[in-house]
């Protein structure tokens, strides 16, 4: 069914495709009525204070379409569609398709941002202002990483107003978790769960940051702690499921996948989870072709393969990581949408991507040229050659 141009309950006039109505929340039709989209985008109630506006959480599962798909692994932050009801990838999302449309944020929403701002620096003492403010910030920085560090200054003025405050310390790992500031991002983690320790969707972010910067063990802890508490909690089960095959104990990692598996009913997840349980299977590591001219992995592949293998929008789609020679690999995806994205996006992927490989670089001492080519294994194309030189 098509969307109503005129919302039938307010008269608003509705945004394309749209399932509600950005004034009053209105379901605009479809099959189900909008209920299944607004169970899958809709911001979990530990964050609806972020949102104080019915027009601005519709908009934010609007934009969930746009963005939230493209992330899957490791993250319930900030457009989920289910891990807790936190946020962004726990058993929802899939790629954007190969022609998706660009997806920008609307100028209402960057006026009503700008108010939000004036209000917050006409009362500089209200920690409620920069709280909402802060909030609107982040959920737009989702869409347009301008606002990311709008985000992070207003967030540092709320935890400077009260040093203990939830929204404060979660935002703060959550930006810094975008800005993969990592060990930045555990902090603030850390502080928020010491006052609020039961949060499933904060330890498993927590978990993915241990992840991130290597430390294996504490990963798999933090996800099993969430797990002894919600059995249920889908991305407590993939993410371990990924952290057991990072710890080289592939028969654990088949069995919380599969385990993650029977938490969702959403066939694009599955799908996706079947492709990482054919990795994972008979407990095989991801293969590395014989071409690699040193029988012995060097600190500088090890650290390019853990960079791709928990990438959250990568790791999913990777067949297997070749090595023509010590500085020179070739990473083969099946189904990964880098021409579906909107070019300001994969501006933005490749050069961190590239800043990425060249800190990976730097501390392995490596010297002269890197190369690593994203292929599609399908048609042999290769969408992406990222160099980097000392």
């Amino acid at each position: 069914m098509a969307t109503a141009r005129f919302c039938p309950q307010c008269g608003t006039k509705t945004i394309p495709k749209a399932h509600f109505c950005t004034h009053c929340g209105e379901a605009l039709g479809g099959k189900d009525g909008g209920q299944k989209a607004r169970k899958s985008a809709t911001p979990p109630a530990a964050d609806a204070q972020r949102w104080p506006l019915p027009g601005i959480i519709v908009l934010s599962c609007y934009l969930a379409v746009g963005i939230g798909l493209w992330v899957f692994v490791l993250r319930t932050e900030p457009f989920a569609p289910t891990p807790t009801g936190s946020t962004q990838a726990s058993t929802g999302g899939s790629a954007l398709p190969q022609n998706h449309p660009e997806v920008a944020l609307p100028e209402e929403v960057k006026s009503r941002i700008a108010e939000l701002v004036a209000q917050a620096n006409a009362a500089p003492q209200d920690p409620n202002a920069w709280r909402t403010l802060a909030g609107v910030q982040f959920r737009a920085s989702q869409l347009d990483a301008s606002y990311r560090s709008a985000a992070l200054a207003s967030y540092r003025k709320l935890f400077e107003l009260v040093p203990s405050d939830l929204d404060a310390l979660r935002g703060l790992g959550n930006v810094y978790y975008d800005l993969e500031e990592h060990h930045t991002a555990i902090e603030y983690y850390q502080r928020y769960l010491a006052l609020k320790p039961d949060d499933a969707s904060v330890t498993t972010d927590l978990g993915t940051m241990y992840l991130y910067t290597g430390q294996v063990d504490q990963a798999i802890a933090s996800y099993q702690s969430v797990l002894a508490k919600q059995p249920d909690f889908f991305q407590a089960h993939f993410n371990l499921g990924v952290a057991y095959q990072e710890k080289g104990l592939p028969e654990q990692a088949v069995a919380s996948l599969q385990q993650a598996k029977s938490l969702t009913d959403n066939t694009d997840i599955q799908t996706r989870i079947d492709q990482l349980l054919e990795q994972f299977s008979n407990g095989a590591a991801p293969s590395r072709t014989a071409s690699t001219t040193n029988s012995s992995t060097s600190p500088f592949q090890q650290a390019v393969e853990a960079l791709f293998r928990s990438h959250e929008m990568m790791a999913p789609k990777i067949v297997r990581i070749d090595w023509l020679s010590q500085t020179r690999a070739r990473v083969f995806f099946r189904n990964f949408p880098m021409a579906g994205m909107p070019q300001t996006v994969r501006d933005g992927f490749r050069e961190k991507l590239r800043d990425q490989l060249v800190d990976a670089r730097q501390k392995a001492g490596v010297s002269g040229l890197a190369t690593v080519e994203l292929i599609d294994i399908d048609t042999q194309q290769v969408m992406e050659t990222l160099t980097t030189t000392s």
